[in-house]
Order: C-alpha cells, then structure tokens, then sequence
C-alpha cells in the first residue's frame, strides 16, 4: 500500500474518530489514572508535545511507531517522588531488528506508603496496614513501512490495587509517523488505553446478608458479593507534528506540538521546545493542557545532557519540571543507555 494511501486512512480515522472525545465534560469517569502520567523526562520537558517527534526510547508511551526510528538497542529507567507523596517508576528496553522491525518491554508503577487501615469504630486503627499499586506490563512492536511511514503497537496489561481489592484488564496503543517531503517536518498519530473496563474485587466486597430479614427460621447468613461498577480507560486521540527550523552540526532547534482528545475532558493542546547543542547539551521547556477543564499549572521545563563513551555506547540524563498549580510541582528524572 502506498504511503500516501495509509496517510489517508490514518487522518479519516482521525476526523471520524473525533466525535467520540472530549465533546462533554467527564473529569473523574475514568480509571487507572496512572496511565496518564508521561514516561520520559525529555518528553515532559517539552510540554509533552512529543507525538509527532517520538525519536527516542520514551515512544514507546507518546507513540510506538517511533522505535522503529531507532538504530540501536536502547534502556530507560525513570523515578520521580510524585503527587501526595506517591512514587511513580517507569521502565523499557527497546531492540531494533534491522528491516524486520523493532520490538521492546515496558513496565509502570505507580505506589503509596503503606498506613493503617482505620474504620469509624476503631479510629485509631485496627492493627492491619494497607497500600495500593497501581502496574501496566507491556510488550511493543514497530516497523518502518516505507522510508516515510512507520506504524507501531503496544499491548499492556493493567491491574490496580487497593488493600484488599483489585481490578485488571488489557488495552492497547496504536501509532503512526509520516516524515513529510519537507524535510525536517514528521506528523505523528496515536490512540492509546483503548482496551476493556475495570472493575473491582475482592475480599472487601464479600459480606453476608438476610435475604428476608422479615422472616424467620432460614438462613440468615447468605453469602454475598458486591457488585462493583466498572471503570472505563483513559482512552485518548492524540496527534502531533515536530519541525526543525534550526538543523546543522552545531545546533539543532526542534519546534513541537500536540492536539490531544481525551475522553473523559475537553480537547486540548500540548506545545514546547528543544535546542540541541552539538547535540550533547539540551534546554527544553513548554506549556501542557491548554483548553482542558480544570487544570493545574502547565509551564514545564528542563534540560539534560548526553556523553558518547564510544561509537556505540551512549548515556543521556535527563531532568523535567511540571507545575502543578495549587498542588506544587514535580521533579522527574530519566536515565537512558544506548548499546
């Protein structure tokens, strides 16, 4: 199939998609939040507006048709102390197979400190602790179609929990990238999270009850479970460009930008930056969330550097800071190994 003739499938897929996100308000109808979080601390830099750039191991979770730019094998760790006292980790491998595409793992988490578990009788505590995690597991495939056009696919599972109680299911992202006849302009598509609902269970949910509690001389202690509701993903549309106005061997500046619909908020846009020197030092910063219902701060930014050991091996560090408004701000580090 001609590049020209995916590129066309991809953007009606787009323009009818459209009608399914973020036409009405619904903040707070969604579950496993976690995934919402962005992998990368170059990407969240930027604004995370990085759909349509997607050049490094973090397209794994922007856009997966990316890894197929890649020409080496890649690692990334990520840990940051995130809102509420949480902890969120993120880690990949990505492997690059020549023509035949590139395949790469993912894991996520997202945890609390353990508390104590306090009901309304025992306030103080009833000696039990308790913690919640929350965990995406995944596996990722890429492939250059043409010398423009590149797809890519994840496929993660996903399980919450909360003491007791916990929810699993499966989902999966799908990108793509067009670099265009202008040179230094790319175009990136991604759906993400779309997979089966959650619902909770577990030992919390188990009770006994009287069916008839009006009569008497029958069991009056029939097991029971509650039916929890089910929680849709986040599912969202998300598309990008990345243009370089400035290219050559002492310095590269790359221009960036997303237009994201999610479906449980209002669409919105993601913008933001990098200047490379020499390609070893990076300033980036940018703006995230522009038109979403009720949003907290915005402005990122950051900056990281990379040292070449040898031809092959490479190591970048990479740091971001996102404003969270009213609930402060969060420092996120990256570390990237390229072998």
């Amino acid at each position: 199939m001609k590049t020209s003739n995916i590129l066309l499938l991809a953007i009606m897929f787009f323009i009818f998609s459209y009608p399914l996100f973020g036409q009405t308000s619904r903040v707070g109808t969604t579950g496993a939040q976690f995934l919402k979080i962005g992998v990368g601390s170059r990407a969240v830099a930027m604004g995370e507006a990085f759909a349509g750039m997607a050049d490094d191991i973090s397209a794994i979770y922007w856009n997966p048709a990316g890894l197929a730019r890649l020409k080496q094998k890649e690692a990334m760790f990520q840990h940051a102390f995130w809102l509420a006292s949480l902890k969120f980790d993120f880690a990949s491998i990505v492997l690059p197979f020549d023509r035949k595409g590139t395949i790469g793992i993912f894991a996520t988490f997202l945890s609390t400190p353990e508390d104590e578990v306090r009901t309304v009788m025992r306030p103080e505590g009833t000696g039990e602790m308790f913690s919640s995690t929350d965990m995406a597991l995944g596996l990722s495939f890429a492939r250059n179609m043409t010398d423009q056009f590149a797809i890519g696919i994840n496929a993660k599972y996903i399980r919450q929990s909360l003491w007791t109680m916990s929810a699993a299911g499966w989902a999966i992202d799908f990108g793509s990238m067009y670099q265009t006849d202008i040179k230094q302009l790319r175009i990136g598509l991604c759906i993400s999270n779309f997979g089966t609902p959650l619902q909770m269970h577990g030992r919390a949910a188990n009770m006994f009850i009287d069916i008839e509690p009006e009569i008497y001389g029958h069991n009056e202690k029939v097991k029971a479970e509650l039916s929890a509701e089910k929680w849709e993903l986040p599912m969202g549309l998300r598309m990008g460009f990345a243009f370089d106005p400035v290219h050559n061997e002492k310095m590269r500046l790359t221009l960036a930008g997303d237009w994201a619909y999610p479906n449980d908020n209002h669409e919105y846009v993601n913008a933001g930056f990098e200047c490379a020197i020499r390609e070893m030092a990076f300033i980036r910063a940018g703006f995230r969330g522009l038109g979403m219902e009720a949003m907290e701060g915005g402005l990122t930014a950051g900056g990281g550097f990379k040292v070449n050991f040898t031809e092959t091996y490479k190591l970048k560090i990479d740091y971001a800071f996102v404003d969270y408004g009213r609930l402060e701000a969060t420092h996120r580090f990256a570390v990237s190994l390229g072998f």
